[in-house]
């Protein structure tokens, strides 16, 4: 009975697990979909287009150090299902980027390179000179601009209710073809024109050096009445993104409430949210480009999806002047709350994220002391380890007493088995003289599960761990492990080509603290608890290599501490029987 107990909690946490990532792939059906579900997206071209090439891939960037052309920036992409390309919301006039000839402006800091265009003012790449493509030394700049129907960074005006954008604004500017932003200095690059209905449009972009946040302010005139509105847009295609369940979202911060809606919730339609706007924008698993509303901030935020891209516009009654700061760079905690508290939210830790921040930020002060993620996460392995360490040994001390009392424990009931009352005061009395609880050894294994979820949760998300090496083989902890075999065929229902040593080894030390544990007297648990091992290997074997990395170091020094309980409870003798 007490070691169905320890079964039963064994089987409770992996239940728990799994269910969630059932209520993940529920409550965030896009972002946590399954392999085989996200390929069926991809085939049916709901996510991807179809036989086509991401701007973002490696095959679709052009050289190391180049800018791609203002006409294959802004070129629409075939999304393979006339289904998808809806028109406007109703009382929104969508603008469509026009081949012509235009000028175009690079701006360099020392941390990106972007380009805008004077067709509707619009940024047409903005590359992040810290974070590449792939983890291979030559991969190009990580590219932050996912172009579909329209550009980013539009000025949208409403007037005679009726809301256009500035898209196909032929905007005029006098600032240089390359601006280089020194450091300490602001770099404005200002752009005038007008639209059909004779307004006048202003734009002003300032970047600075040395961050991810640069401004923008729209501003429209020549009016014999103010605008009834204007607001600033954002968009994006939603597609799937290469790693780990990497899906975009748009993501915002309304009334103090963050929300992240997938691309499926936004076809379906979503309801406009007021309110004061902390942020608003585009996040996947690493990287987020956002509005930051400076001036005013209370407004309206429309989500929607238009064509083959999700929209999000921030509309602005009673005003033609609107301001706001610009984030476009990696999620990274330090950072994001450097440029606003509030975007620390864009960091989708999941429900056990008040557990998961902590573990983040110590990882974080773990490489200031050693210059290597993978041994930053042994560090918190063995604080995590050192910590839970009283509640473990004394889990693990009730299991050996347990495990020792069993056959005074069969005794009892071969002797009682006709007088369950008296068989239980027997058995409370025996558990008593021994100084056993018999939840002992379930108790900590379901309190321990929340720390199993929040260090899932905070190594998953880390950019950090993104192409982040540990050694030899592995160059990335973000990405599975495998060891490259040539000529290997993959191994089956995943991509890799190799040996993924870390999650071997892990299931190897799983296997050994198993052996040495207490031997469960009923054959078929004690099989089970076996095969347990193995069911993890599974599961992990297509999880980031850092998470493999963790569990691999916490079976190690979980297999030294059983060790240790083990030559201790050599000299431990069970009370007799009365």
């Amino acid at each position: 009975m007490d070691n169905s107990r320890f079964l039963i909690a064994i089987l409770i946490v992996l239940g728990m697990l799994f269910l969630y990532q059932e209520l993940l792939q529920w409550r965030y059906p896009q972002q946590y979909a399954s392999k085989s579900k996200s390929g069926d997206l991809l085939s049916r071209g709901e996510t991807k287009p179809a036989k086509s090439v991401s701007p973002t891939s490696p095959a679709a960037q052009p050289a190391a150090g180049s800018e791609p052309s203002v006409a294959e920036a802004q070129r629409p992409e075939q999304t393979g299902s006339p289904a998808l390309k809806r028109s406007p919301p109703e009382g929104v006039v969508a603008g469509s980027v026009r081949k012509a000839s235009q000028r175009t402006i690079r701006i360099d800091t020392s941390f990106y390179r972007a380009m805008l265009t004077s067709r509707g003012a619009r940024m047409v790449s903005l590359k992040l000179k810290k974070y590449r493509e792939t983890d291979q030394p030559d991969s190009p700049s990580y590219e932050m601009i996912r172009t579909g129907d329209r550009l980013p960074m539009g000025f949208v005006v409403t007037t005679d209710g009726v809301t256009t954008d500035d898209a196909e604004v032929d905007y005029a500017t006098v600032s240089p073809a390359n601006v280089e932003v020194s450091p300490g200095a602001l770099s404005r690059v200002e752009f005038v024109g007008k639209s059909k209905s004779g307004l006048t449009l202003k734009k002003v972009f300032t970047f600075r050096d040395s961050s991810y946040v640069f401004e923008i302010t729209g501003e429209v005139t020549g009016s014999s009445r103010p605008p009834e509105a204007t607001g600033l847009t954002i968009s994006q295609p939603l597609r799937a993104l290469p790693g780990y369940r990497d899906y975009p979202t748009l993501q915002a911060d309304v009334n103090g409430k963050a929300v992240s809606e997938s691309e499926q919730a936004l076809e379906k339609g979503l309801q406009p949210l007021s309110g004061p706007i902390a942020w608003a924008g585009f996040g996947d698993r690493y990287f987020l480009a956002a509005f930051i509303p400076q001036s005013p901030r209370n407004g309206r935020l429309m989500m929607d999806y238009v064509g083959n891209e999700a929209d999000a516009r921030m509309l602005f009654d009673g005003t033609a002047r609107v301001a706001s700061r610009v984030y476009v760079g990696p999620k990274q905690l330090d950072i994001l709350e450097a440029a606003d508290p509030s975007l620390s939210k864009a960091i989708d830790l999941g429900f056990w994220g008040i557990i998961a921040l902590p573990f983040l930020r110590l990882l974080k002060l773990f490489h200031h002391f050693v210059p290597n993620y993978g041994i930053a996460i042994i560090l918190l392995t063995v604080l995590v380890r050192l910590v839970t360490l009283p509640m473990s040994i004394r889990g693990q001390r009730s299991m050996m007493k347990m495990q020792r009392l069993q056959p005074q424990v069969e005794r009892i009931r071969e002797k009682l088995k006709g007088d369950s009352e008296r068989l239980n005061r027997e058995m409370v009395d025996l558990y008593k003289r021994n100084h056993v609880n018999p939840l002992g050894g379930c108790l900590p294994m379901v309190i321990q599960f929340p720390v199993f979820i929040g260090l899932y949760e905070a190594l998953l998300n880390a950019v950090e761990l993104r192409h982040a090496p540990f050694i030899a083989w592995i160059r990335d902890l973000s990405a599975p492990d495998c060891l490259p075999i040539p000529g290997m065929p993959a191994i089956p229902f995943t991509d890799l080509h190799g040996i993924p040593v870390l999650v071997l080894l892990m299931t190897v030390t799983a296997f050994v603290q198993q052996w040495i544990s207490p031997r469960n007297p009923d054959p078929n648990q004690q099989k089970m608890m076996m095969y347990m091992p193995l069911v993890f290997s599974l599961i992990f074997i297509e999880f980031p290599a850092g998470l493999s990395l963790y569990y691999f170091s916490s079976n190690l020094l979980g297999v030294v501490q059983q060790f240790i309980l083990n030559r201790e409870f050599k000299q431990y003798s069970p009370v007799a029987t009365a």
